[in-house]
């Protein structure tokens, strides 16, 4: 197994009502690729996941959002699920947390409804990316160029449609996050 994340850390955001496979499937890539990945929400202790039409299984939180240092961490993974992007970007201080690695230059991944807390953090003008085909006018309204494809890489942020692309999506986001930092985004509008 390689361990081409080894000595890396990863801050993992949701909320209750995440794509279950999402978050599980993504968590193991990286850990299996030497990673240290950890579970950041508002949620104190446990959050949910959804697992196709009903909840799923409780993960433990290992920090709250609150409490969480971006900087300790040298990537962010972002799931999707219908309800977890939803409620997440009307949590101010887990979207600072977001914007803190967007700012940096540190390498994102998000997949299916995960990029609708970029569009809040101000992470897609000008950047190409896919998502949930449903997100498709909400990114190209917030400036970015949308694309249909099983996976997307632009500067470090790596965006996938839907579970069906998460094999391909954790190979990207691995290699992207073994790069690690790519220039900070000039068009996001936030400054250093």
């Amino acid at each position: 197994m390689s361990q081409q994340l080894a000595g890396k850390r990863v801050a993992i955001v949701v909320t209750d009502g995440f794509a279950q496979d999402e978050l599980a499937q993504p968590k193991q890539a990286l850990e299996e690729a030497g990673a240290v990945a950890e579970i950041v929400s508002p949620n104190r202790e446990k959050v949910k996941g959804w697992k196709y039409t009903d909840w799923g299984t409780e993960f433990k939180v290992d920090k709250q959002v609150a409490k969480a240092d971006p900087n300790s961490y040298d990537a962010l993974m972002l799931p999707g699920g219908e309800m977890n992007p939803d409620h997440l970007r009307i949590d101010k201080t887990t979207i600072q947390f977001i914007q803190s690695f967007v700012r940096s230059g540190k390498p994102i991944a998000a997949i299916c409804h995960g990029p609708l807390t970029l569009i809040e953090a101000n992470a897609v003008k000008g950047r190409r990316l896919t998502s949930y085909p449903s997100l498709q006018t909400d990114l190209r309204n917030a400036g970015a160029e949308w694309v249909d494809q099983e996976v997307v890489t632009d500067r470090g942020l790596v965006t996938s449609r839907k579970p069906g692309d998460i094999p391909a999506f954790n190979r990207k986001m691995i290699e992207e996050f073994a790069e690690g930092k790519h220039e900070s985004h000039p068009e996001s509008g936030i400054s250093r």
